[in-house]
């Protein structure tokens, strides 16, 4: 039997669900961003409050930002701001200097006035939506600029003498956003044109030490998520714009993740039943309950029978990255 095929058995076996369990509250609180073709004059009453973020000699915008970040931000001579069409444009050519001009405004805001707020020292690819690579940038910018950035997300789960149980890590409390919260099991943000499963077996051996050959291994693929919020991963005003590629992995017996990094202040075995329950009371940051539901949406356990609204459910699991100007 191919082994999603057998995992999604064990998965249905061992569903016991939560008799309040509501998938759907989880995306009416990620997906905030509204939809134009629902209500163009709302969405264009929404867009006063953002510009475009434009980069000179391309048509399309590359994100959106909010007007508060705009009016508190030190602008160089490589920037123009026109105030007529909402639009803050990076004038240099090259992506050398794209990426210099990007990276030393970032980080005169966050050294001078606190805008950017953390430093990442690490780059982000900025793209078309054909791939072009137009520009770098320190994540401590991308939900300025609402640009559109990529992640890994791991579900890890073992079978033990009372069924099978996820991993949950609670996030250290020294993290700046979130500290102290329930987790995925693993999950990262992709450096600039990192590849997925590369950044995914990276992210597994720095925060939980288990080898590279056994994610290689073990690890299954299942596709993405994507969403646009309202609000900077800090809770601020702004665009958050991201896609989640996600995968799965069993940890058979002996393999027990450990503390790596720091990231991480503990994991525990928790059932299904305690998963949900734990989501329901907010206890997992916020982007993280997404990959969860489409998790219960592969295996079963969150389906047409206990979800009416399962159709618009999975449609906004995958909401498109459309930038463009109204």
């Amino acid at each position: 039997m191919p082994i999603l095929r057998r995992m999604r058995n064990l998965f249905t076996m061992a569903s016991v669900r939560a008799e309040v369990f509501s998938a759907f509250k989880f995306i009416e609180e990620m997906d905030t961003w509204p939809y134009y073709q629902q209500d163009p004059t709302a969405y264009k009453k929404h867009m006063e409050d953002f510009y475009y973020f434009m980069v000179d000699g391309y048509a399309q915008p590359f994100g959106y930002m909010h007007r508060e970040f705009l009016d508190n931000m030190t602008w160089s001579d490589e920037w123009k701001v026109e105030q007529d069409s909402h639009s803050i444009i990076l004038l240099p050519s090259s992506f050398e200097s794209r990426t210099k001009a990007m990276n030393d405004t970032l980080r005169a805001n966050f050294e001078e006035n606190r805008v950017v707020r953390k430093w990442f020292n690490e780059n982000f690819a900025i793209t078309t939506p054909s791939g072009e690579h137009v520009l770098d940038m320190d994540g401590g910018g991308v939900d300025l600029f609402g640009v559109v950035t990529q992640g890994v997300h791991l579900t890890g789960f073992t079978r033990t003498e009372q069924g099978l149980k996820y991993w949950v890590p609670r996030r250290s409390y020294n993290k700046t956003t979130f500290p102290g919260l329930l987790d995925n099991f693993v999950a990262g943000n992709l450096g600039s044109m990192e590849r997925p499963i590369d950044g995914m077996v990276r992210e597994v051996f720095e925060e939980t030490g288990i080898p590279e050959a056994y994610t290689r291994e073990h690890i299954i693929a299942c596709g993405t998520l994507t969403y646009q919020m309202t609000v900077t991963n800090d809770g601020r005003p702004g665009c958050q714009h991201h896609s989640q590629y996600v995968y799965e992995m069993e940890l058979l017996e002996g393999v027990v993740p450990q503390r790596h990094d720091g990231e991480v202040e503990s994991f525990e075995l928790m059932s299904l039943k305690e998963v949900q329950a734990a989501l329901m009371r907010g206890e997992f940051t916020p982007n993280r309950t997404l990959t969860y539901i489409a998790h219960f949406i592969r295996h079963g356990i969150v389906d047409a029978e206990n979800e009416e609204r399962i159709v618009e459910l999975c449609a906004r699991l995958h909401r498109k990255h459309d930038l463009f100007i109204v």
